[in-house]
């Protein structure tokens, strides 16, 4: 690997671990806003709303560009109702039968399926490191839900399975279609709008937010919380596997530990703080190979 692979990949990292980041917030909007008495469908569709709408200011210089390829981006608005906005509603189907720690633990075995699928459909030789970092980050989700406070319910579980299941082939189907991240983006966020807005109708939860904080979660919801890690998700995606993207974008539930503390109030345990830690130091050894191999090459060029 040369040095401007080297520079890619760290851009990669960069993406991956933001939109992670930016990810983290999304339990501080969340919460508020169901606090408030919004349904999931009608939250997830103003959430969608004020995303298409970011992603659209965005993409006024490059309005042109837009409908440059109607099949893709076609193809990016089925992502988002079939893939994205289903996971993202059974995730939060699943946190209310058990709970958003286990919730969380089983939705982040997806970067697992993204390595199946990878192996058994494209043939994919992964290095040892991926399955080693995989399960190290699975005992850190553990210890950050806190186990003690675990509870088991088999339609709750089986949502979660599928809300991961459905996130994976979000990744891996956007790996796959190339288009511009911008654009994708926005595409992604107009069809899970759609289809949001359509799971409103049908359960009778469709109602206009009233007031300032409501406004102000939601906004902050779709632009903090789904345009921006949504756009540098797949910005990742062009620098690094869907496998290495998909192992990095744990610091999410690291995140949104720091900002439940920081925002919310909320007490965390010690072993709470050892499985960030433990997650923390799998993701990076995803990375410990290639950069030892990358810092041999920069000195073979001197």
């Amino acid at each position: 690997m040369n040095i401007i692979s080297l520079f890619k990949q760290q851009r990669g990292v960069l993406y991956a671990v933001s939109s992670g980041l930016c990810y983290g917030l999304l339990g501080y909007f969340g919460i508020s806003l169901m606090n408030s008495g919004l349904s999931i469908s009608n939250m997830l569709f103003w959430r969608f709303t004020i995303a298409t709408l970011f992603m659209c200011v965005i993409l006024i210089p490059k309005y042109k560009t837009i409908f440059n390829s109607y099949k893709k981006n076609l193809l990016f608005i089925v992502y988002g109702i079939v893939f994205y906005t289903s996971s993202a509603m059974f995730y939060f189907m699943s946190s209310k039968h058990i709970g958003s720690g286990l919730a969380m633990v089983i939705f982040f075995t997806y970067p697992a399926i993204v390595m199946m699928f990878n192996v058994l459909f494209h043939k994919m030789v992964l290095r040892n490191t991926y399955y080693i970092s995989f399960f190290i980050i699975i005992i850190g989700m553990i210890c950050l839900a806190n186990a003690n406070k675990l509870t088991f319910n088999i339609l709750g579980i089986s949502l979660g399975i599928l809300a991961a299941f459905l996130y994976a082939c979000y990744i891996l189907a956007s790996k796959r279609t190339h288009i511009a991240p911008s654009i994708s983006t926005l595409m992604v966020s107009l069809g899970s709008m759609i289809s949001c807005l359509i799971a409103s109708y049908v359960y009778d939860a469709f109602n206009i937010p009233n007031g300032f904080n409501e406004w102000f979660n939601i906004v902050g919801m779709g632009t903090l919380c789904t345009a921006i890690p949504i756009l540098f998700f797949l910005q990742a995606l062009k620098y690094i596997s869907s496998e290495q993207a998909s192992m990095l974008s744990v610091f999410e539930p690291v995140a949104v530990l720091i900002f439940g503390v920081i925002l919310l109030g909320e007490k965390i345990s010690i072993i709470q703080i050892v499985g960030a830690i433990i997650i923390l130091s799998g993701a990076i050894i995803t990375l410990l190979p290639s950069k030892i191999k990358n810092i041999n090459n920069i000195q073979a060029l001197k």
